[in-house]
């Protein structure tokens, strides 16, 4: 003991399955490891309070509203497609891969993300790696967990986006019975890869030590995230110049884009049964099979191997080294100089703690390449040659993107802002129990939330809008009504957060994918979708006297007027409600 390594100590053996080993056990050994979660979940329904039912209710109406509107956009834009000769097809099956690529990709990160916490840092590994379980057992359930964990709510949103092509198309059953047979080993492939992705960097960097791993991690996802999005050039859609004729214009979008992906496999699958045209789903979906099993055997053969000394690193404890320099604290307290002193001592905490968690700051790194791809596929829009190039379109497509940036602010408030109250954890306690009131508490997430995506949403209006060169009256109409929707989704997440707090989470991303995350989601695209409502009339109004050189009337003055009005009585209703309703609740929050 005495000569040997500290590794030597940490040298775990496993229990491990045999290949003869009866089915039947191995079933209920899994039945069991994934017991406890049904079991909490049977729990909390039977402990459910009148109001909680009310409030489940509720949610499962917005669920139902929000993929109503789904479906109905998405039968709006089929329809359209159909409706146009030639180039209706080629559309639909784009739009299919899209659908598909942004489903893989998104899956892809997530289940990268939500492994470290399943397969290494989960509090319950310690009782489950002591326990005389077969690794593959084991890895079979946690890789179930990661895949549910990270697929579910994206699969039920794109149940109402697949109903609308079959309905379009009047599919018949054959069409939705192999959307169910495709999904499944859609999921498993990106599923694979994040396991594995994650178990092979957990044995290169300690795991709580996360600096290394999830910088490398965000790094890798934005590569990915880009190539992905690229590879399908989206800006061929706007420039048919760029080909000899139309027929070979045609071709070329016939062509699929990236052969190699299962988002393409996936196409292939399911775009023939809508009878646009013939193809070889057999094919494709065997591709699409025998590719699922080879990478969840070739996770389990990889994660297997690389498990327990992953795991045994994962012990390591955090340093606090950025945020105990004195140059560090200097700073911040300039930064909250003008804030009250308590508000200030709450903020540098928040702050503290957030560049304390790797896991959380490192994302920082896909926000920048986020704000670089989004302005960069602006800036490539061909605004000069092209006909479809007018007035009339760049100001178009600048309000539109008033719309997409507001949901960019309110999918990073979801992942940044929404847990803020559950990672308190049960440390929330030290907080309440203080002698300062709530409100400097709630302000104090409010700010730390709202400066910084206030930034970030400026940058990403202006700098796009000044690539579009937009007349001065959207410009000014996008910044400002942005600058006021920030402050309304900040609270709105807030407020939601601390309604649906999950105290026990250890991990920001599954709070933020929790049915809570789903409803915050709903409410704040609701609240988008109605702004930019209110808006259409009025900017339609001023795009259409510009473009026809002529003077608005003093009536449609009013009616602008009027609508920037009630867009204004919207913005302040949404945060004032939330803000009551969310100091409220964390009154009422018991750790």
């Amino acid at each position: 003991m005495a000569n040997g390594s500290a590794s030597r100590l940490l040298e775990l053996h496993p229990v491990r399955e045999g290949p003869g080993a009866p089915a039947g056990r191995t079933w209920a050994t899994l039945r069991t490891l994934a017991s406890p979660r049904g079991l909490a979940m049977r729990n909390r329904w039977r402990r459910l309070s009148r109001s909680g039912r009310w409030r489940l209710g509720g949610f499962a109406v917005l669920a139902l509203g929000f993929g109503t509107a789904v479906f109905l956009f998405f039968q709006r834009a089929l329809s359209y497609f159909l409706s146009v000769p030639e180039f209706g097809p080629v559309l639909t099956y784009k739009l299919l891969g899209m659908v598909f690529l942004t489903f893989f990709s998104i899956l892809l990160f997530s289940n990268i993300v939500a492994s470290l916490s399943t397969f290494f840092l989960s509090r319950e590994l310690d009782r489950l790696v002591a326990a005389p379980i077969p690794l593959r057992q084991l890895f079979y359930a946690r890789f179930a967990e990661t895949t549910l964990d990270s697929s579910w709510m994206l699969l039920v949103f794109a149940l109402p986006a697949f109903l609308a092509y079959g309905v379009v198309h009047g599919t018949g059953p054959i069409f939705y019975l192999a959307t169910a047979l495709v999904l499944p080993p859609f999921v498993l492939i990106p599923a694979a890869i994040g396991v594995t992705v994650t178990a092979v960097l957990v044995n290169v960097f300690p795991a709580r030590r996360t600096k290394d791993i999830l910088v490398l991690l965000s790094v890798v996802a934005v590569a990915l995230l880009y190539l992905l999005f690229r590879v399908i050039r989206p800006e061929r859609l706007v420039n048919p110049e760029g080909f000899a004729d139309f027929g070979a214009f045609l071709a070329a979008m016939r062509t699929p884009d990236a052969s190699f992906l299962p988002s393409t496999w996936a196409t292939e699958v399911l775009f023939p049964l809508l009878g646009l045209r013939d193809g070889s789903p057999a094919f494709y979906y065997a591709l699409l099979v025998s590719t699922a099993a080879v990478a969840v055997m070739a996770c389990e053969s990889i994660v297997t191997r690389l498990f327990l000394r992953g795991w045994t690193k994962a012990q390591e404890g955090r340093q606090a080294r950025f945020t105990q320099r004195a140059l560090w604290e200097r700073g911040l307290s300039v930064v909250t100089r003008p804030f009250p002193l308590q508000m200030r001592i709450l903020i540098a905490k928040e702050v503290k703690t957030f560049f304390r968690d790797t896991s959380q700051w490192s994302q920082l790194i896909l926000l920048g390449a986020l704000v670089v791809v989004y302005v960069y596929n602006f800036s490539v829009l061909p605004l000069h040659g092209s006909p479809l190039v007018t007035f009339y379109f760049k100001n178009v497509i600048a309000f539109l993107n008033l719309a997409l940036a507001a949901f960019v602010i309110a999918s990073v408030a979801a992942r940044f802002v929404y847990p803020s109250f559950s990672m308190e954890g049960r440390a929330l306690w030290l907080v309440k129990g203080a002698p300062l009131p709530v409100q400097r508490l709630w302000w104090a997430k409010f700010w730390i939330g709202v400066i910084p995506l206030l930034v970030f949403g400026e940058i990403l209006v202006l700098a796009t809008n000044s690539y579009l060169q937009v007349m001065p009256f959207m410009m000014w109409l996008s910044a400002a009504t942005l600058f006021g929707m920030v402050f309304a989704i900040v609270a709105l997440a807030l407020s939601v957060g601390a309604t649906y707090p999950n105290l026990d989470a250890d991990n920001a991303a599954k709070v933020a994918a929790s049915a809570g995350g789903m409803v915050y989601m709903i409410l704040c695209l609701s609240f988008i979708g109605a702004v930019v409502m209110l808006e259409a009339w009025p900017v339609y109004e001023v795009f259409s006297s510009r473009f026809r050189g002529e003077a608005l009337s003093p009536a449609v003055w009013v009616s602008v007027g009027l609508s920037l009005l009630a867009v204004f009585a919207l913005v302040i209703a949404v945060l004032v409600v939330s803000v009551r309703v969310g100091i409220r609740r964390v009154a009422a929050l018991e750790p």
